[in-house]
């Protein structure tokens, strides 16, 4: 798979299909393999399909400084540069939703369309590493975690009970090649640092804001749900769509509904 220079790092991706590219952007500390599980194959049918691994994260470099949802956003423009990739459907999720805010604010002209997956503009008080994660952290350790944490906000316990194995062939992926905890403390601060609420009105793309009924699980001041308020009153041309009895890792294990909304929201 390849790698290209861009910025400071070396940044891996992969793209596949054909037609109007379409950018998949993952939550935080996150690297790109996990739209292989469902994103890539179903969009990759009539899309040119992006996914990468964020600076810090998966196969890219791992530079030991400050990390920004800017500075992704500028490793992002960098790669989309280098693949010829305009007028784009940028789909973020979670703290990539934050970053597709920034490329489309400001670069208005490599975003089509603009997918908002359980995400937020800000969080207003909480700036720093949150003291329940740090918490949670210390208390059950960096791998643990990451893994009870996951499938604490990711699904209902209805739905952890029904399907163990759903779940399981997720975190195989998501596990694999977990960044080092320094990486995932530098996204953490660059999440809790982005700050988009005043400029929400600039975003002129055609935006679709998905987000699940259940998804209120408070680590900070504001959760996903409410969240996903705030920003379907401050952009323009901003559509919510609730799904139902999931929380936050609905693309990963039940994605039908999240496909069925983006399929819609793509067409028109």
């Amino acid at each position: 798979m390849p790698k290209m220079k861009v910025n400071d790092i070396e940044l891996y991706y992969d793209e596949q299909g054909k037609g109007r590219p379409m950018v998949f952007l993952s939550e935080t500390a996150c690297d790109g393999e996990v739209w292989k599980i469902n994103q890539v194959e179903e969009f990759s049918k009539d899309h040119r399909v992006i996914t990468f691994d964020y600076r810090g994260t998966g196969q890219s470099s791992k530079p030991s400084i400050d990390y920004t949802t800017k500075m992704f956003c500028d490793d992002l423009v960098g790669l989309m540069d280098h693949l010829n990739a305009e007028d784009a459907i940028v789909v973020g999720h979670s703290m990539g939703g934050r970053v597709a805010q920034l490329l489309a604010l400001d670069h208005p002209k490599k975003v089509h369309k603009l997918v908002l997956a359980s995400t937020g503009a800000h969080y207003p008080l909480t700036k720093g590493l949150p003291l329940k994660i740090m918490k949670e952290m210390i208390e059950w350790g960096y791998q643990k975690y990451e893994r009870d944490h996951t499938i604490l906000v990711g699904w209902t316990d209805e739905y952890v009970k029904q399907h163990p194995e759903k779940i399981e062939a997720y975190l195989k992926v998501r596990m694999h090649n977990l960044c080092p905890v320094e990486f995932y403390l530098r996204h953490l601060i660059a999440r809790q640092s982005h700050d988009t609420s005043q400029r929400l009105k600039d975003i002129k793309q055609p935006t679709l804001i998905l987000v699940g009924d259940g998804d209120q699980n408070m680590t900070s001041e504001i959760n996903h749900r409410m969240s996903s308020e705030v920003l379907v009153k401050g952009i323009p041309n901003a559509k919510l769509v609730l799904l139902p009895n999931e929380r936050h890792s609905y693309f990963f294990t039940n994605p039908g509904e999240a496909h069925k909304a983006m399929r819609e929201f793509v067409a028109t």
